[in-house]
């Protein structure tokens, strides 16, 4: 079919057809078909058409642009001709993403408009927080990966992450294994993180990886090879779901382990109502290791079992390294009277810790259940009276030791009625928390 010229041109529109149209189709797995429009066309103005997104995902303040090429290899290219091969990169995937970065970048524009092909508009959040590009080509292309390290020429943008280039199979076997919202959206957010330190042969190789071991990669790290090994566990399950093989249809690790514990059904709970002040903190949950997801929920667990016990207002704090922290607030107040407390409390705690990020979680003691959320992303700036306000704020103690406070009741140094209140607003502990 490719060397008729005179079927050629309808032969290439019913791939690229074919591409975004499946691309549509899996990613509305993923975020729901409501979430997912195909053809998206990009207006300055009524009349002005500045461009066009193949395939378009909302959910919360994340965004996901698709560009798809239906450019295959050429025979010259296959062969080894290094200037054909860059040419056919260029064409595939180069000018994918250079469309791509020009609507990401329409987005953040207040006078366009998006609309779909029968005319109905979309809108987007109103804070845009992350937009990500996929360039997706429409069959097996031998060393994507490698190539895409070579000759992609990228473009910086604020919010906008590193592209990820993949074909179709790749996006296939994402959203195949990867159905849930957060859990897609926290893995594309690491993989766009790492583009610079990860190296592997295909994408289904860093796919694997991340199933069986939580995608994680240090600041000190220059660059990780990962063996195609990892994709071991990956065929077996897709084997098992596509073909019904004998073998376990979901490899062993962050969605066989996670699942059980008190933190993967708050996520659950923070993925069903996508609001913009809880994903970014269901993000952090995501990219925590097993053992501490393990020990957090343990404390979650104990802080709300004081609260059914006492009826008080119990919470548990934990600082990470990396400038952030969140903060369990277990109570069964009313929603503004807790909201509010939570809020004020992570405020002052993010400022007591130097934090450029602070999330807090309000929960009842029934499940616990999550009943609002609070997320602080922006730069810590010194303040005389935050200064003043948290001079006496404890600060937060290890995960290991926390556990054993809680566990043995929390028995800790009694605060007298007089004292500042431990939970840092600046007054007396009986004119404050005490009761």
């Amino acid at each position: 079919m490719t060397q008729d010229k005179a079927y050629q041109p309808t032969f290439t529109k019913n791939r690229g057809d074919f591409t975004e149209c499946f691309v549509a189709e899996r990613l509305g797995l993923v975020f729901g078909k409501e979430h997912v429009h195909l053809n998206v066309d990009v207006f300055q103005t009524k009349a002005a058409k500045i461009s066009e997104i193949d395939v378009l995902a909302v959910w919360g303040n994340r965004v996901v642009i698709v560009q798809a090429k239906s450019k295959r290899l050429t025979l010259e290219s296959r062969k080894g001709n290094d200037q054909v091969i860059r040419d056919d990169f260029k064409k595939a995937v180069q000018t994918a993403y250079d469309q791509g970065i020009a609507c990401a970048k329409c987005l953040f524009d207040k006078s366009s408009k998006l609309a779909t092909p029968d005319g109905c508009k979309i809108l987007l959040p109103q804070n845009i927080k992350e937009i990500y590009i996929f360039c997706v080509v429409s069959d097996h292309y031998p060393a994507l990966s490698f190539q895409t390290r070579q000759f992609l020429k990228t473009k910086s943008a604020d919010r906008v992450q590193a592209p990820l280039v993949m074909d179709v199979f790749a996006v296939d076997v994402m959203t195949e294994m990867l159905q849930s919202p957060l859990q897609f959206l926290s893995y594309v957010n690491r993989r766009a993180n790492y583009a610079d330190q990860l190296m592997a042969s295909q994408e289904l190789t860093i796919l694997g990886y991340h199933l069986t071991k939580n995608l994680w990669v240090g600041s000190d790290v220059n660059l990780m090879y990962l063996c195609d090994d990892f994709t071991a566990g990956l065929d077996i399950a897709m084997a098992a779901r596509r073909t019904g093989m004998q073998g376990a249809t979901t490899p062993d690790g962050v969605l066989t382990r996670f699942e059980k514990t008190t933190i993967g059904r708050l996520v659950k709970e923070i993925e069903a109502r996508p609001d913009p002040a809880t994903i970014d903190l269901g993000f952090s949950l995501l990219a925590m290791s097993e053992q501490a997801v393990i020990e957090i929920s343990r404390a979650v667990d104990k802080v709300a079992a004081r609260t059914r016990a006492d009826r008080k207002v119990h919470d548990v704090t934990f600082a990470f390294k990396e400038g952030s922290g969140i903060t369990f607030h277990c109570t069964d107040e009313p929603p503004h009277v807790a909201g509010a407390r939570l809020e004020s409390y992570c405020a002052l705690r993010k400022y007591r810790e130097r934090a450029d990020e602070w999330f807090g979680l309000c929960m009842n003691s029934a499940g616990p259940d999550v009943r609002c959320g609070v997320s602080l992303v922006f730069p810590w700036v010194h303040d005389e009276c935050m200064e003043d306000k948290t001079k006496n704020m404890q600060a937060p103690v290890p995960i290991d030791q926390a556990l054993k406070e809680l566990m043995r009741g929390g028995k800790t140094k009694k605060i007298g009625r007089n004292d500042p209140c431990p939970c840092g607003s600046g007054r007396k502990h009986k004119k404050c928390c005490l009761n």
